[in-house]
């Protein structure tokens, strides 16, 4: 299979709101554990200096962040860039495809609906 810009756009989006829905787990089970995760993308924005629209599209696999937005999303992460992209690198393939394909159908489906 080959895995293209886009493969890899998804893959980074698909970490971070997993890693953001992990620590909402990790607030809701331990209030004081939580308290200075990021648990939306809101608080991504607040804790980072970067705009909302950047951290969505990100999220989304629209957008390709450069480097320097990458280092300043794992710094309010509270972890390292490399750990992030191994977070993010162990996500399965299958499930990377799966949200393309979702994301194609959703699409596909607005511009019928037009």
């Amino acid at each position: 299979m080959e895995k293209g810009k886009k493969f890899y756009k998804y893959r980074l989006g698909l970490g971070l709101l997993q890693w953001i829905a992990n620590n909402k787990d990790i607030a809701a089970k331990d209030k004081e554990a939580g308290r200075n995760l990021v648990k939306s993308l809101r608080g991504l924005e607040s804790g980072s200096g970067i705009s909302y629209t950047i951290i969505q599209g990100i999220s989304k696999g629209q957008r390709s962040p450069e480097y320097t937005t990458l280092e300043t999303i794992a710094e309010a992460l509270n972890t390292k860039l490399s750990i992030f992209i191994a977070y993010c690198e162990a996500i399965p393939d299958a499930e990377v495809l799966k949200a393309i394909e979702k994301d194609s159908k959703s699409k596909s489906k607005k511009q019928s609906d037009k």
